[in-house]
């Protein structure tokens, strides 16, 4: 995950290794909500996720009741949705580079970190 300001600066970069998740969907929403809390914590101004995934952006933004293994997921990500000034729009995966970069640093790694104001090289570089 990745937090920029208006001007596009890096807030922070992080990256999370997960131990134990059933799929991609799973790693999706997972990422999202920690972010989107993260981003919240971090910054007044309004957030604004992208995601690149078209089932996770529809579960969320879907009106109707969540009935999936994820239902606990989509309710907090969309609690915090709207306890913030923010929206969440999909992205195609071509622009979200930097994303699939720290997701695969975590996974690879093994490793749980988080940058201020910068990045691996291989984000900085992108």
């Amino acid at each position: 995950m990745i937090l920029r300001d208006e001007a596009g600066r890096i807030i922070f970069a992080a990256c999370r290794a997960l131990y134990s998740c059933n799929d991609a969907l799973e790693a999706e929403l997972s990422a999202c909500l920690e972010g989107l809390s993260s981003s919240i914590q971090r910054s007044e101004l309004s957030i604004e996720v992208e995601m690149d995934s078209l089932v996770a952006v529809s579960m969320i933004t879907c009106g109707d009741f969540d009935r999936s293994i994820y239902s606990s997921l989509v309710n907090d990500i969309r609690s915090l949705l709207s306890s913030h000034q923010s929206c969440i729009t999909l992205v195609v995966r071509s622009q979200n580079k930097v994303s699939d970069i720290l997701a695969s640093y975590g996974r690879t790694n093994r490793r749980t970190m988080t940058w201020v104001g910068s990045g691996p090289p291989e984000v900085l570089e992108l």
